[in-house]
């Protein structure tokens, strides 16, 4: 493992981080997840799968609260109730798998997973069935189980969420809400599994602050731009990041 000294620490890598965390972070102020779409897969090429997780645990998580905080009020919590069971039953499930399978099948997992939601999105297909308890749970396992292997678990809970007759806010506000869940479930895991040294913590925290001013910025750009590009802006996310991931 290695060292916690300034040259393993302050250097072009830890640019890069907060550069994309910057980014990133519009990203999830404005659609409400997105939070690790593209951190984590750029974070897992800088420092290996677990560490980026891990860091990205720790550098989403009071953005997360944030948003949650403003938003709360508007969502249908008695729908994510069961999703959000199924968010901590199974992150650990699919941490498992994370400490046991080769780095670049895990990083080639995030493109694929990223790919098929975006894929079925661009489709226009959209779920018309029942959302009770049993397709909620379904919903939080999957998500749950992508989470813990690679981190970015947001998408099944976007394309969920968004094919709901909800107004734009409460899809927002579900998806927020759910992503909290996501984060804390993911870095207990990883602190269980033993993945948080003191560098991946010192990295998580300086790029923490402009990961937060994203955020904030996002949260602003949607207070601003009209609804009708809500959707458009998440499904062109979902497909841009999953190509890079892919090609890269």
């Amino acid at each position: 493992m290695d060292e916690l000294t300034i040259a393993n620490i302050f250097n072009v890598a830890l640019a890069i981080g907060a550069g994309v965390g910057l980014f990133n972070g519009m990203i999830h102020g404005y659609t409400g997840f997105g939070g690790a779409l593209i951190i984590i897969p750029v974070l897992t090429f800088l420092y290996g799968p677990v560490e980026a997780i891990g860091m990205v645990g720790l550098i989403t998580i009071f953005g997360a609260m944030q948003l949650a905080r403003e938003t709360a009020h508007q969502a249908t919590w008695r729908e994510l109730a069961p999703i959000c069971i199924g968010i901590a039953v199974f992150t650990p499930v699919g941490a498992w798998f994370l400490y046991h399978i080769d780095a670049e099948l895990i990083r080639r997992s995030m493109g694929g997973f990223i790919m098929f939601f975006a894929l079925i999105l661009l489709s226009g297909w959209t779920y018309r069935g029942k959302r009770g308890a049993v397709p909620s749970v379904l919903v939080g396992m999957t998500a749950g189980g992508i989470n813990g292997l690679t981190g970015v678990g947001g998408p099944p809970l976007g394309f969920y969420f968004l094919s709901s007759p909800h107004p734009v806010d409460v899809q927002r506000a579900n998806i927020i809400i759910c992503i909290i869940v996501l984060i804390i479930s993911m870095i207990v895991t990883i602190a269980i599994g033993g993945g948080f040294s003191w560098l991946v913590i010192t990295r998580a925290l300086l790029i923490m602050p402009a990961y937060l001013f994203g955020v904030w910025f996002g949260a602003r750009m949607f207070a601003l731009a009209p609804k009708t590009w809500f959707k458009k802006v998440a499904l062109v996310l979902l497909m841009v990041t999953g190509i890079s991931v892919l090609l890269a």
